[in-house]
């Protein structure tokens, strides 16, 4: 059998026996930028999703804002099935995040999710999603002072996600090779606990307080 003939099917039983990678890995997916700005009566909120390695031209993902009480931290992300659970976790806000023009290849590639939250809105929802009643305060003078703290997270699903990937505007081309078989291509909680307070009086019964506190260590033992 002549050389070449060998060459050929040795080349031919590689690329039967040696699986082609369909399309380049995403190598890191995280959040590059985190700020939460009190202003008023509501919260301005910037993420920035960023990603390295897979589909350069995947120009738009869709990014969620979720709210839900620290006592539930372990239910959010849900065990199985779908990652928001409606009983635990709420969906304050969802955009379209188009991918940062200023971004270069090979990457990484940045996405920007901005919203505004009002303090009133988050806090009556979060309210009525844990039920909170007495038991779940304590009674001062003229405020219902929680013993619950608010947490958010963001949620950034792979483009394929039948459930979560559904905005219009989103690339018409929705295949990512997802080698790791993760479940999002984010989900993490912000670095903050939010502590919040209704008024007890007729006249401002539906004000709200609601304070900021970065994530810290616990009590110092000294």
């Amino acid at each position: 059998m002549q050389l070449r003939h060998l060459l050929a099917i040795t080349v031919l039983l590689l690329s039967v026996a040696v699986p082609a990678q369909h399309c380049a890995p995403l190598y890191e997916t995280w959040l590059s930028e985190v700020a939460v700005k009190h202003v008023d009566d509501h919260l301005k909120i910037h993420v920035q999703f960023a990603k390295e390695g897979g589909a350069g031209d995947k120009t738009a993902y869709q990014g969620y804002l979720i709210a839900y009480l620290a006592r539930d931290e372990a239910k959010v992300p849900a065990a199985a099935g779908d990652l928001i659970d409606p009983k635990v976790a709420l969906v304050l806000h969802t955009q379209v995040m188009r991918r940062n023009e200023k971004d270069g290849s090979p990457g990484p590639w940045t996405y920007d999710l901005d919203c505004t939250v009002k303090d009133q809105e988050l806090v009556e929802k979060l309210i009525e999603l844990g039920k909170l009643g007495d038991q779940d305060r304590e009674q001062g003078t003229n405020w219902h002072d929680f013993k619950d703290r608010i947490r958010l997270a963001v949620f950034v699903p792979f483009l394929d996600d039948p459930k979560y990937s559904v905005l219009e505007g989103l690339p018409a081309d929705r295949h990512e090779c997802n080698y790791e078989r993760a479940r999002a291509l984010v989900f993490q909680a912000l670095p903050y606990r939010m502590q919040f307070r209704v008024s007890r009086s007729e006249a401002t019964r539906t004000s709200v307080w609601l304070m900021v506190r970065s994530d810290k260590p616990g009590d110092r033992k000294d």
